[in-house]
């Protein structure tokens, strides 16, 4: 439901009543005054374009939570990157390897899907994920040539299931080298080895 309609004795009632209804806050919805009467007024109430709404949601959870951001929301054919620039914070929001801008993603993305269910939406911060992955594709690719080269095996640091389909997506375009893993959980390396017979 994207939509409720509301009633009560003032304007702020009326409001307050639907939102209740859509279980969300004021800034993600646009409203109209359907009826008004000295006792009583009627409003519909509208949950915001994605854009905004994606914006207006980010925003609410952040300044709750004490942090002072700006949210900058782009669409592009895979969906909806919601881009959150912070001056002091980004490391904080990041986490270690990134779990707390997961955590983050996963919090915002089951939000938004109550009213926008195919909605696809990747949440970075200071664009950390597009830098992150930019530098593991170098790294694999840097750490591959040196493999062909002396033909020995070399492990690369321990990586986030997300980061690993980064880096052997990357590594599957080479041609000369294989992959295994090695280890479990936080312990968990991909190896990269020269394929047998390769030169």
């Amino acid at each position: 439901m994207k939509t409720a309609e509301a009633s009560g004795k003032t304007l702020d009632e009326a409001l307050s009543s639907g939102l209740k209804v859509l279980g969300v806050v004021k800034d993600e919805v646009d409203y109209e005054i359907v009826a008004q009467a000295p006792e009583e007024t009627k409003v519909k109430i509208t949950i915001k374009e994605p854009r905004l709404y994606l914006t207006a949601l980010t925003s609410y959870i952040l300044e709750t939570s004490g942090f002072r951001t700006n949210i900058l929301v782009a669409k592009d054919n895979r969906g909806f990157h919601v881009n959150i620039k912070t001056k002091q914070a980004h490391s904080i929001l990041i986490g270690k390897r990134g779990e707390t801008l997961w955590a983050l993603q996963y919090l915002i993305s089951r939000l938004a899907k109550r009213f926008y269910p195919n909605l696809n939406i990747l949440v970075d911060v200071n664009n950390y994920r597009l830098k992150r992955n930019s530098f593991l594709k170098k790294k694999a690719e840097a750490i591959a040539h040196i493999v062909l080269q002396t033909g020995k095996e070399m492990a690369l640091d321990p990586l986030t299931k997300r980061e690993e389909q980064i880096v052997l997506e990357t590594l599957g375009q080479l041609k000369g080298i294989k992959t295994y893993t090695l280890g479990k959980g936080a312990n968990r390396n991909i190896i990269i080895a020269p394929e047998t017979g390769a030169t």
